[in-house]
C-alpha cells in the first residue's frame, strides 16, 4: 500500500470518522468516510456548538473521535 499523504492518521480505517474542531468561539463536529487510501468522501461539518462538551455529545459515541 502506498504511503498516506496529508494529515490522515494511519490508524484510521475505511469507516466514518469524526473530529472536534474549535474555530473562534464555536465548536464543530467534522465527519468523513475514509477509503482504504485515506481519501475522505462525504465530508460533513455540523454545528456550531457553544462549547466542547456539546460538540462531543453530538458526535456518535460508537465512532472514533479524534481531536
Amino acid at each position: 500500500m502506498p504511503d498516506r499523504v496529508g494529515i490522515t492518521p494511519k490508524s484510521w480505517t475505511t469507516d466514518l470518522h469524526q473530529g472536534i474542531l474549535h474555530l473562534g468561539k464555536r465548536w464543530y463536529v467534522v465527519s468523513a468516510h475514509l477509503d482504504e487510501h485515506g481519501h475522505a468522501e462525504g465530508v460533513r461539518l455540523d454545528g456550531p456548538f457553544a462549547d466542547e462538551a456539546a460538540a462531543q455529545a453530538s458526535a456518535r459515541p460508537s465512532e472514533n473521535t479524534q481531536r
